[in-house]
């Protein structure tokens, strides 16, 4: 005869809790956040004051953008190690949300590239673009957009 298990038969999954080492990673990662919005505040007030010399605007908003991904990124990934990131649906969210605010990063760091080399160009500087590009400067930008990106992957993976 078949029996139907009760309720108390039946044991939940329990999730691996978080370890001291993860717990202090990403009380880290939370940390790191206060010093990059102090240097994002410094930068959006040196921006602002060059607003009256002939600034653009456009540096201030992707100043923001740039500010607004790297916070997201140690957020995330500060609230992934201490485990407050669980479900699938949120590993989904915050990934997919690193991942938007990294290819707006992107776009915005293509953009400020055009306006650099058009400004080199006014200078005098006859360089192509695939040479401006392998500056360090210049491509260690885009790899820490893209790392973003990968970071995101990877807690959407787990």
């Amino acid at each position: 005869m078949l029996e139907i298990p009760t309720a108390e038969a039946q044991t939940p999954i329990q999730e691996p809790k978080s370890s001291p080492l993860e717990i202090g990673i990403g009380v880290l990662f939370l940390l790191l956040i206060l010093p990059v919005i102090s240097f994002s505040i410094r930068e959006l007030t040196d921006i602002a004051d060059s607003l009256e010399y002939g600034g653009d605007m456009i540096d201030m908003l992707n100043s923001m953008v740039y500010s607004l991904t790297t916070v997201s990124i140690l957020l995330v990934v500060g609230l992934y190690y201490l485990g407050v990131i669980k479900t699938r649906a949120a590993k989904l969210v915050s990934g997919l949300t690193l991942i938007s605010l990294s290819l707006v990063n992107i776009l915005c760091r293509v953009v400020d590239f055009q306006r650099e080399l058009q400004r080199n160009r006014e200078w005098g500087w006859d360089g192509s673009m695939f040479e401006y590009l392998s500056w360090p400067s210049t491509h260690e930008r885009i790899e820490l957009a893209l790392l973003g990106a990968i970071v995101a992957l990877l807690i959407m993976k787990k």
